[in-house]
């Protein structure tokens, strides 16, 4: 049969696939959250808004897996975290900005202008695994005073969002605080770390352990290198906090099992 080759015949419209409606969906409503954001940063107090409205939707988008009350827990964690790399911040004299909440991504903190030097770089992306360490402490403390699960899980949950952070790739914390370490320096840290797994068999370890080895390798040196006493005091910092970080997971996970 030979198709019609009138040009005025209308065209039959294009079946559109679910995939297709999804992304056409994401893109509108990316556009939309585009606008609402700008906006809302022309309003008084703007700034706030958009940090609780993207904290607000990080509980909801959470709550919906794991139920509110971990959700809500959880997001506070990154809130913490968050501050954290805020008060490393405001301590080396960089301005920071308000924290952005993305699910499935944690949250982020602008920058407002640029650290002097890779120690100053260092402490910024240290301060949050620090102060998010001490707050999943917190939490495993409450649980083990209380002998609730909750807390514990809570626990669990962020010793290993501050372990991942500590990667060390970018745009992670860890990458960050990697850029002025020497390859020794690496080398030394990448063997205890691969044996400190076979102890805790936490996988996160055994993971920082090969790509500290490959950023050692590949490390290029920063604009302002730290001193060799500062290159060993990171060291020592960086990996004793990996170390801590890979026991508590490793405790408080016992302690989660049935009949802890």
């Amino acid at each position: 049969m030979n198709e019609s080759t009138d040009p005025t015949a209308t065209p039959a419209p294009r079946k559109r696939t679910p995939l297709r409606l999804l992304l056409t969906g994401l893109a509108v409503a990316a556009s939309k959250a585009k606008f609402l954001l700008v906006g809302l940063k022309l309003l008084p107090f703007g700034k706030l808004a958009i940090t609780s409205l993207t904290m607000l939707t990080s509980i909801w988008v959470y709550a919906h897996m794991f139920g509110f009350e971990f959700a809500l827990g959880f997001v506070v964690l990154i809130l913490l975290h968050e501050l954290g790399h805020g008060a490393a911040m405001k301590a080396v004299g960089v301005e920071a900005g308000w924290p952005i909440f993305i699910p499935f991504f944690g949250a982020a903190i602008a920058l407002k202008s640029m650290p002097r030097s890779a120690h100053d770089h260092a402490v910024i992306a240290y301060g949050g695994p620090l102060a998010g360490a001490a707050a999943s402490l917190g939490c495993a403390a409450i649980g083990l005073v209380t002998h609730e699960r909750y807390w514990l899980a809570l626990a669990h949950s962020g010793f290993f969002l501050n372990l991942f952070n500590l990667i060390p790739v970018q745009p992670l914390d860890g990458g960050r605080i990697a850029s002025g370490f020497s390859p020794k320096s690496w080398i030394v840290g990448a063997v205890l770390l691969a044996g400190m797994f076979f102890v805790t068999h936490a996988p996160q370890l055994l993971l920082i352990a090969v790509l500290a080895l490959v950023s050692g390798v590949r490390r290029r040196a920063p604009m302002e290198p730290m001193s060799d006493e500062e290159r060993m005091r990171w060291t020592v910092r960086y990996f004793g906090l990996c170390f801590a970080l890979g026991a508590a997971m490793y405790f408080s996970h016992r302690l989660l099992e049935p009949g802890a």
